[in-house]
């Protein structure tokens, strides 16, 4: 077969000069981590943003192989397409925040003039026999204007991000052209089939298109709509998990804490994560159930995200309140309730937080997938920790068999949900990550790439 060409906003590398020398930083992402390898041997191009002052050539070699082609963008337009119409008017909807959603033209206009700018990316970079992957919400339009163009080639589409049923969908003004650029592919794929769902009743609405089960005819066309579940790298995950590293830095760490429990969570710090919510929930337990204060700690990392919006600076400073208020009302001498990092950490870090918590509190109020959670269970080497996951999360129709699942703005039910976790016992514990870890074990990152890509890859 020809090569695979990924198109994406987010570059598979940070590139840097330091004292005149090239550094290569791979991105973190479960799409990265997939796709790299592959084109790595098969050869490709992976199409991208190209970020401000970087001193490098808009064709870019990782190897003889490996190309990165930049698009390169200027500051107004980043503020409107990136900024504007893909963080704050088709991120917002798609997680159903509709009073956060800005319809502004100026977005939309921004919006389908990038997109213009990565298919003609695309289309230059392009060999025959070479197979198109776009990625996400923010490149919608790209499949259907390289049909415009003539492309005949194969074009996979996927979107990671939760898809709105139309009740929401119906308010976005441009809401037909979006749906007509997905359909410019030949494979769609969703991480559930409550998205492909969605997606077709949207199709069905707004189109004249054809749908027979889970494809779709159009325009002459046949296409497939997919429900495939990006998997993680659990191998890795479990042997970062279980290396003589992580198993000494996971003792000293549990006694520098000195507590009985600790519970974790990792998020993004963004308002569809359910952080306050979930930081209410841990409020209520300390207050309902006063025998854990002193033996059990929560560790919090928040990764800074999209820092140059103003509400998620707001919410920022709503989160550090109420962790100090929760802190100062129950904190004692020697021990903290909440220890909070407003930072990212490696991998291997994460392996170590992973393999301490006894618990995972993961309650997004909507999230297209979460590949925490399964990170979470690929590490738990001995089957200890419990998981306590949001039904919003997509994740939760894999993780269902073991999880425990709960409504985020349920903070009573939250509350008991980690007092359930500390009380479970241990061969309930073991039924249940190991029911989950099959599900993690089959359906991992080179599951995802036979899946989605039919074995054409």
């Amino acid at each position: 077969m020809g090569r695979l060409i990924v198109a994406s906003n987010r570059e598979p590398y940070d590139i840097e000069f330091r004292e005149n020398k090239l550094k290569l930083h791979k991105t973190v992402g479960g799409l990265v981590s997939a796709l790299e390898p592959i084109i790595k041997s098969l050869g490709g191009v992976w199409v991208c943003w190209g970020r401000k002052g970087q001193r490098i050539p808009e064709v870019f070699e990782v190897n003889e192989n490996f190309l990165i082609k930049f698009v390169p963008l200027s500051e107004k337009t980043i503020s409107n397409y990136y900024y504007g119409f893909s963080n704050k008017t088709l991120w917002p909807l798609c997680h159903m925040f509709l009073s956060r959603t800005k319809f502004e033209k100026a977005y939309w206009t921004s919006y389908r003039m990038v997109n213009m700018r990565f298919a003609n990316a695309i289309l230059e970079m392009y060999r025959s026999g070479d197979t198109v992957m776009v990625n996400d919400y923010h490149l919608s339009l790209v499949p259907n204007i390289m049909r415009d163009k003539g492309f005949k080639g194969k074009i996979f589409f996927f979107w990671h991000i939760p898809f709105p049923s139309y009740c929401i969908y119906r308010f976005l003004p441009w809401g037909k052209e979006i749906i007509e650029g997905f359909l410019g592919a030949d494979v769609i794929g969703f991480h559930t089939q409550e998205y492909v769902d969605n997606f077709l009743d949207c199709v069905d609405r707004l189109t004249d298109a054809v749908i027979q089960g889970n494809n779709i005819k159009w325009k002459g066309r046949e296409i497939k709509v997919k429900a495939v579940p990006i998997g993680i790298d659990a191998e890795r995950w479990q042997r970062d998990a279980s290396s003589k590293n992580t198993l000494k830095a996971v003792k000293k760490m549990r006694r520098e804490l000195n507590v009985e429990f600790i519970g974790l969570s990792v998020d993004r710090l963004d308002y569809t994560k359910g952080l306050k919510e979930k930081l209410l929930s841990i409020d209520r337990f300390f207050d309902k159930y006063p025998s854990f204060r002193g033996r059990m700690s929560f560790i919090q990392v928040a990764v800074p995200s999209r820092t140059k919006i103003q509400e998620y600076s707001e919410l920022k400073k709503e989160i550090d309140q109420i962790i100090s208020t929760i802190n100062g009302a129950f904190g004692e001498p020697g021990w903290v309730p909440i220890h909070y990092y407003y930072k990212g950490f490696p991998s291997s870090k994460l392996a170590i937080f992973y393999r301490l918590a006894d618990f995972a509190l993961i309650t997004p109020i909507m999230d297209g997938l979460n590949l925490v959670a399964k990170e979470f269970v690929a590490s738990q080497i001995d089957n200890r920790g419990a998981l306590i996951l949001s039904k919003f999360a997509g994740a939760s129709w894999q993780l269902k068999g073991g999880a425990i699942l709960v409504n985020p703005f349920d903070t009573e039910k939250t509350a008991d949900s980690i007092y359930k976790a500390l009380k479970m016992g241990p061969e309930e514990k073991k039924k249940r990550m190991e029911t989950m870890k099959k599900e993690v074990m089959e359906k991992d990152l080179k599951w995802w790439v036979q899946e989605f890509f039919e074995g054409l890859i």
